[in-house]
């Protein structure tokens, strides 16, 4: 289903849901689950626009941008390892505190023709700043359910996956 689900983003085939910047917050921006934290990947330029960039948390696929996209997903507390499979930098090692939102920014360029993803942490205000470019939320792949508003996935730390 995963394979299937990043096929069909990286097609262009699952829908994007519409960001309204002006309106009310969408949902998985709003208040933060106890006992978790809250990564936002943004992409805010239209770079590459067609291409997709997927998005691991130790190792787990939480989500892709495609253009100028979006998405969030939760973590708990505890050490993290976020990467992207065309990130030129290497891991981002992050150690996650409960209630917090964490802000993560993909900058896509080219390099001789080939694309890269280079990820950066960036405050509140600057990541709300790059929402209002973001057209789109991007597609969050969530095993056994289609692709719904509000429903992130989950991840663990390395210690919680090897209990």
């Amino acid at each position: 289903m995963l394979a299937f689900a990043c096929a069909a983003l990286a097609a262009g085939c699952l829908p994007l849901q519409t960001h309204d910047a002006h309106g009310s917050s969408p949902v998985e921006l709003r208040a933060v689950p106890t006992g978790a934290a809250r990564i936002c990947v943004l992409r805010p330029d239209s770079t590459a626009a067609s291409v997709t960039m997927e998005i691991r948390d130790n190792g787990r696929f939480v989500g892709a941008t495609r253009g100028a996209t979006y998405f969030c997903y939760l973590a708990t507390p505890g050490e993290h390892q976020i990467t992207s499979e065309d990130d030129d930098t290497g891991p981002l090692l992050l150690t996650v505190r409960a209630g917090a939102s964490y802000w993560l920014y993909e900058e896509v360029f080219a390099i001789l023709g080939d694309l890269h993803a280079h990820l950066d942490w960036v405050d509140e205000t600057t990541a709300n700043e790059m929402l209002e470019s973001c057209e789109a939320r991007g597609v969050v792949a969530l095993p056994d359910r289609q692709d719904e508003i509000g429903a992130l996935p989950l991840v663990t730390t390395r210690r919680d996956d090897t209990r």
